[in-house]
């Protein structure tokens, strides 16, 4: 069979950071290894790395049997948009829809021109789905909803299989997949789930609490084989296990492997094991982004974190030591007036980290705010491409909401239009990915300065 698999254009009004900023669609190029080992051709199309003008232009070329989407919250629109123009030149083609989005609220594509809707995938569930086409069967497929079934619930449910990413798939594209200043840089997973029960975090509902972790030597070996240079890994915690840690740098060193490297790690891990940084700097870790979320050890306390505003410091000065560079998170709380936001200005300057970012607080319907904030809410929960953890979706309390989002205008500028932050982007970026991360920046304030004059005053 010929299987198309599509990353959909990018919704240009949702607040986010892929504005300026993304990665691999690692999910469909995983997609592309189980199909491919299964005997079918396979074409991925990536609308964020091109037009999306030429998609009709594909399908009548191309002809495929089916269509896989993937998606995020703020694809859902565009890939209805895209389905509909599949059916509407064939509509014995079957389109299928699958990603994170999905996983989190597959009733948002239970439409007419959707067929199969796929809340994980496996080597097993795509076997079936193939030869339910093939054979015109209605029976039902593990964690999969089907049109001809009406959507029903699957009678079971699985996680996602681990497959090793077919980056050849995404060969046309991958010059212009980039992290922040890195550029081309590839994506890797090499673990599921978090130990860390953080009550905004919507990952560890998805992956769970307890950590899969891949073998380190399959690890390694991907790694070895990817071509880019840059190397982002998207575990929510990769420096949790010292052991890990270990076997990876002793490979690494092993094997000659010359990388750079940004990771996700927590404050914790960080602290458990400030030994090893020096050693993962001469191995290629160039930066950390650590979740430092608050400058008030009450908001990190209620909202389950293990660190205090100390532990953060003390995180961001293991790093330094060690020259790997510091990206830190912070979450803006809807309750802050406007002394909170000058006091979080001030601790950013305090920690001095190298990059910032700032996010409204999100309670997601699937984490346990969700019923603590859900009567303050300015969207519906059914405003999915609302929750893209860019937009305020929570009435703040003590100021108006255009004044809100003033607030949070004036606090990205100062943390991150300041001279520690462009010295450390020139520096370490060529000079045109620093101009094309600022214009990025100037995108989102943008779109905040457009909610400040037109967004509701409440």
């Amino acid at each position: 069979m010929k299987i198309f698999l599509v990353r959909p254009n990018l919704n240009k009004n949702i607040t986010t950071i892929r504005n300026f900023m993304f990665g691999e669609p690692l999910g469909i190029e995983c997609l592309s290894t189980i199909f491919k080992e299964q005997g079918h051709e396979v074409e991925v199309l990536d609308f964020m790395a091109e037009s999306k003008k030429n998609f009709k232009k594909y399908i009548l070329s191309y002809k495929p049997d089916i269509v896989g989407f993937t998606s995020q919250c703020s694809d859902i629109a565009n890939i209805l948009i895209l389905a509909r123009e599949v059916k509407s030149i064939d509509k014995n083609i079957i389109v299928l829809a699958g990603g994170v989005q999905v996983t989190i609220s597959p009733e948002a594509y239970f439409d007419e021109n959707i067929d199969y809707v796929f809340k994980s995938t496996t080597r097993e569930n795509i076997k079936q789905l193939v030869h339910q086409v093939q054979n015109k069967t209605q029976d039902e497929i593990m964690s999969v909803y089907s049109k001809v079934l009406n959507f029903k619930a699957t009678s079971s449910a699985c996680r996602n299989e681990y497959v090793r990413a077919d980056r050849e798939s995404t060969a046309k594209y991958r010059k212009k997949y980039k992290y922040t200043g890195y550029q081309p840089c590839a994506i890797i997973q090499t673990s599921y789930g978090c130990r860390n029960k953080c009550s905004f975090c919507v990952r560890v509902r998805l992956e769970g609490a307890n950590v899969v972790e891949l073998p380190i030597g399959d690890v390694v070996e991907e790694i070895e084989s990817i071509k880019e240079p840059y190397v982002m890994i998207c575990d929510s915690d990769f420096l949790i296990s010292e052991e890990r840690l270990l076997g990876f740098l002793d490979l690494i060193e092993q094997k000659n492997i010359k990388k750079t490297y940004i990771c996700y790690g927590s404050v914790n891990s960080i602290l458990e094991k400030e030994y090893l940084f020096d050693r993962l700097s001469k191995n290629g870790l160039k930066a950390v982004i650590v979740g430092f979320e608050s400058y008030d050890d009450t908001h990190l306390k209620k909202w389950n974190k293990s660190a205090t505003i100390d532990e953060n410091y003390k995180a961001k000065q293991v790093l330094y030591s060690s020259g790997i560079a510091t990206w830190g998170t912070y979450i803006l709380h809807p309750d802050f007036s406007k002394q909170d936001f000058k006091k979080l200005i001030e601790y950013n300057k305090y920690l001095k980290p190298e990059f910032s970012s700032f996010t409204p607080l999100v309670p997601h319907p699937l984490t346990p705010l969700y019923e603590e904030y859900k009567d303050r809410l300015i969207f519906e929960k059914e405003d999915y491409e609302k929750w893209s953890f860019g937009d305020v979706v929570i009435y703040p309390l003590k100021m108006t909401l255009k004044q809100y989002h003033w607030e949070v205008l004036k606090l990205g500028i100062p943390a991150n239009l300041n001279w520690h932050s462009i010295k450390y982007s020139l520096k370490t970026f060529p000079l045109k990915n620093t101009l094309r991360m600022m214009f990025g920046f100037n995108q989102i304030l943008k779109i905040y300065v457009r909610n400040i004059f037109i967004g509701e005053n409440r």
